[in-house]
């Protein structure tokens, strides 16, 4: 999981705002459900299998699979006679199987999946803009492994793709398919280099972590009024004495920003 994991991600967040001011005033990470998010496809892409797995033989093998899951109740003969009469029902054949299913399944996301949308860029022009008030804001970066202990989620990169991935028709930890369908986004978001802490049963829940763990440090937006700087300084070096402080400036020769340390 640790492998090639940056050793510090970020968070951009909008001093303006009382809510995203808490994760400096009250030390609070938020895992949002994907309700919140402004990508439509987020987290809501179908959960379908690879239709080159979906032989009568696997369809009645995973039918049977689930059903000693789901329907304990029914005896091995019952249980057989409802994977038969399932298999020939014709779902599987035209491919409308996880249609019936989309928005209960949709729904289910909202309510147990907790995630929380980080990267590994301090310096993104786009993201100051459209996650931290047009770079009026901050950015806040977190030690990357201290911050998985804390919530103990799947870590991981995002992946980007032209395409919907597919789930194994058999999958063994039960939690590879759907992390694969939490974990990709339309090439269009790329950019954002995104990494994601997912936790189970942890939708729209906010994990506080103490003062001098995880934050490594904080830049202020090239944007950010002075009095709003005055305060975030004060509150880091109050609250968290071992963290940088940096601030955002505009490069002169290029379309880039510079990073630099307040003294």
């Amino acid at each position: 999981m640790f492998k090639n994991l940056p050793s510090i991600l970020y968070k951009y967040r909008d001093w303006g705002n009382n809510y995203h001011k808490k994760i400096i005033i009250e030390n609070q990470i938020f895992l949002s459900s994907q309700d919140g998010f402004n990508d439509p496809f987020d987290a809501t892409i179908p959960f379908r299998y690879d239709e080159s797995q979906l032989t009568p033989e696997n369809i009645f093998k995973k039918l049977y699979e689930s059903g000693k899951e789901f329907m304990p109740h029914l005896t091995d003969a019952e249980l057989i006679d409802e994977c038969y009469k399932q298999q020939h029902s014709g779902i599987f054949e035209n491919g409308t199987y996880w249609k019936n299913y989309y928005n209960e399944y949709v729904e289910n996301v909202n309510k147990n999946f907790g995630i929380l949308s980080l990267t590994t860029k301090n310096d993104n022009l786009l993201m100051w803009s459209h996650y931290a008030n047009c770079h009026r804001g901050f950015c806040i970066g977190f030690n990357s492994i201290k911050l998985f202990n804390l919530i103990l989620g799947s870590l991981g990169p995002v992946v980007y793709s032209d395409e919907m991935p597919n789930v194994p028709l058999f999958d063994k930890s039960g939690i590879e398919g759907i992390t694969r369908l939490l974990n990709t986004k339309s090439l269009d978001w790329a950019y954002e280099e995104e990494y994601r802490i997912i936790k189970s049963f942890a939708a729209n829940m906010a994990f506080t972590f103490e003062d001098e763990t995880i934050v490594e440090n904080v830049v202020l937006g090239l944007k950010m009024p002075d009095k709003c700087k005055e305060e975030v300084i004060s509150l880091l070096r109050s609250k968290f004495p071992q963290t940088k402080i940096y601030e955002a400036t505009k490069d002169l020769e290029r379309f880039k920003l510079n990073i630099i340390p307040i003294l």
